[in-house]
């Protein structure tokens, strides 16, 4: 069966509105998740980035009578291990924690009690519709909403195929838009990283030239992290040149930085457009 069509990150990227759009995305991602602390939970950083969207890959592909296709312990950390940014151990840490919390149900399955299966409890398959509609907003902004109407709308059925889809883009999303995109290895690895560089662009966007006056301990609370961890962030990034900070403590994005996330939105949008025409396929 030949795969369908779907919008390349390049493609994306040329779109004379692209910064419009990830300003329209970027803003309602933050929307999503500052001063959010419980949402806040599954966008720490990256490991639990990658939990987070494996664990609803996971469930979208589940079929009852495909035991291939079960959500396993094993399977998840098989797939996060493609990213690099979670050890075996860490992600066990971040399965009991989200099961805590009330993310996840751990149960064993029907036909093998010693196989344990890892999924989504209501209230986070109702996030995703919501992280998941951001994303279509976006590709709706660029090439029209009507193409995207089921996302947009929440609809279940489509989250789930479309889910599903998205299992098979995972190892491509690992090489192509994170191992091989240095500068945002960083904010994936930190606490709130991915956030917050998302909070600068668009702060240095809203004044482009000049030089941002950050106050770390402001700029850290809505993200539940603390000025240390701010400065240590931006620190380290100032010290490879993804970020220029002047005597007086303020600081400015290299247009490097800028570009490398930009590239890492569009790349994530062209797999979602992928899953799009996948699942609209199925369905």
């Amino acid at each position: 069966m030949k795969e369908p069509l779907y919008l390349t990150t390049d493609g994306i990227l040329k779109h004379p509105n692209f910064c419009g759009a990830r300003d329209i995305y970027i803003d309602a991602v933050l929307d999503l998740y500052e001063n959010n602390l419980s949402s806040m939970e599954l966008m720490l950083d990256g490991g639990r980035i990658m939990v987070y969207g494996i664990i609803m890959a996971l469930w979208g592909g589940f079929r009852e009578h495909d035991v291939s296709s079960y959500p396993t312990i094993g399977r998840l950390k098989q797939a996060v291990g493609w990213f690099g940014v979670a050890s075996p151990r860490q992600i066990d840490l971040v399965v009991a924690r989200f099961a805590q919390v009330g993310h996840l149900q751990i149960s064993p399955a029907s036909h093998d009690l010693r196989m344990r299966l890892v999924q989504p409890r209501s209230a986070l398959i109702e996030h995703d519709r919501c992280f998941i509609r951001v994303h279509y907003s976006a590709l709706g902004e660029l090439f029209g909403r009507d193409t995207y109407a089921l996302p947009l709308a929440g609809d279940l059925a489509f989250l789930k195929a479309m889910r599903g889809a998205w299992i098979a883009t995972l190892e491509s999303m690992a090489k192509q838009i994170f191992i091989a995109n240095r500068p945002i290895l960083r904010f994936y690895a930190a606490s709130a990283g991915m956030l917050m560089l998302m909070k600068l662009v668009r702060l240095q966007g809203r004044s482009p030239g000049r030089w941002l006056a950050v106050d770390y301990t402001a700029f850290g609370r809505p993200f539940g992290v603390s000025r240390t961890h701010v400065r240590t962030l931006l620190k380290a990034a100032a010290a490879d040149g993804d970020i220029e900070i002047d005597s007086n403590g303020c600081l400015r994005l290299s247009s490097d930085l800028i570009a490398a996330l930009d590239r890492n939105i569009a790349g994530r949008l062209s797999l979602l457009d992928r899953a799009h025409s996948a699942a609209m396929a199925s369905l």
